[in-house]
């Protein structure tokens, strides 16, 4: 007779999902509270809310709690072109947007997408993510 059977077979997927945005946000440098991107950008609570509702601010799912990304932000201001990548792969979701931009890519030598961007390298992330939502390479 088996012993007791894992009351959620979904449990080793779970963990692993949660381990993994674990290490995205480490990797993103942490996450900052609502408060403090609104203070960091010199902004009210409620413009950093209405920025993530209009897509033009980062922002994961923490319980209950939205949770701004620090990678994204660069000098009190948010990173030129994070706005277009948010944007553009709104569909897929906050968590694969942030993969997407700490992930390596050969098209760009190596570097993440957010690496490119503060490098000024707009046009090329952007191509990356029209193609990643199969609009094509141009």
């Amino acid at each position: 007779m088996p012993a007791v059977a894992d009351p959620n077979p979904l449990a080793p997927a779970l963990a692993r999902n949660l381990e993994h945005r674990e290490m995205l946000l480490r990797r993103a440098g942490g996450a900052l509270s609502a408060e403090e991107a609104a203070r960091l950008l010199g902004i009210t609570r409620e413009t950093v809310d209405e920025r993530r509702r209009a897509g033009t601010l980062l922002a994961v799912r923490e319980g209950s709690d939205w949770r701004y990304p620090a990678c994204q932000f660069r000098d009190g201001e948010v990173i030129p072109g994070l706005t277009e990548v948010v944007r553009g792969l709104a569909r897929e979701g906050p968590w694969v947007t942030l993969d997407f931009l700490l992930a390596p890519d050969t098209v760009l030598e190596g570097q993440t997408p957010l690496q490119a961007l503060r490098d000024g390298d707009r046009e090329e992330v952007l191509r990356l993510v029209r193609a990643s939502r199969g609009d094509g390479f141009g």
